[in-house]
């Protein structure tokens, strides 16, 4: 029962899931691609080798800002993304001893939040079929919802494509109101990012010397470092979140 294809058949199932959560995300991702005017071709190649939906909705805001810059996109890779760096730590403790450097590494870029959530939750040690498993339908349902996104977008007049310029903000709405009501911490967290990004975007020198990549890496920062300073996470409520 323990075989390698047991293992990735039960990691699958285990991953249908957050492929099913991944799907409308997905879509959204699409087709705020093209209203931010990117091509066919770019979307594809962004959105299958840059697996974060907070990070695609960093760049693509970027990109509809105007922002030219490169370093200020990779520096807001890195912010948004450096919590994966966390992730991948500990996880690594629960790793099967035998689970090669090579697959590690192969793993890596599909350690998303809901993935670590669900692995972390199994018992025992975690092993490559199970990992490799566990990550395929969500993928899969990421890259297809990707695709469908930017062929309905496509499809539209551009009247009515300009009309999802809505899809960024209230995607953005969905990911950071629902955890806002269930936390207060998080909900001071998002008040605070707010108050900050208003006040960088209505201050002239921000507008007109620093940009808004650079508002945004600001904020993130500010925001990142006044939330871990006001609600430190110890050891015992991070258990209480992944088990």
């Amino acid at each position: 029962m323990n075989s390698s294809s047991a293992l990735y058949k039960r990691g699958f199932k285990d991953g249908l899931p957050i492929a099913f959560g991944y799907l409308p995300l997905a879509l959204a991702i699409g087709i705020a691609a093209i209203s931010a005017g990117l091509k066919f071709g770019n979307s594809i190649f962004m959105s299958l080798t840059m697996y974060s939906g907070t990070a695609q909705a960093a760049i693509l805001n970027l990109i509809s800002g105007g922002e030219t810059i490169v370093f200020t996109y990779l520096l807001t890779f890195f912010i948004v993304n450096c919590r994966y760096i966390l992730l991948s730590v500990s996880m690594s403790q629960k790793l099967d001893p035998k689970m090669s450097v090579l697959s590690r590494m192969a793993f890596a870029p599909f350690n998303t939040d809901e993935i670590f959530a669900v692995a972390m939750q199994q018992q025992g040690n975690l092993g490559a079929s199970y990992l490799f498993g566990l990550a395929t339908a969500p993928y899969i349902a990421w890259s297809l919802g990707i695709i469908l996104g930017l062929v309905f977008s496509s499809a539209l007049p551009p009247a009515a494509g300009s009309a999802f310029g809505i899809t960024m903000p209230a995607m953005l709405l969905a990911l950071v109101i629902p955890p806002s009501r269930k936390s207060k911490s998080i909900a001071i967290v998002v008040a605070l990012a707010a108050g900050i990004n208003i006040l960088l975007n209505i201050n002239p020198f921000v507008k007109n010397f620093i940009g808004a990549g650079w508002s945004m890496i600001i904020c993130s920062v500010v925001t990142a470092l006044a939330g871990a300073i006001m609600f430190p996470v110890n050891n015992d409520d991070s258990n209480k979140e992944v088990n």
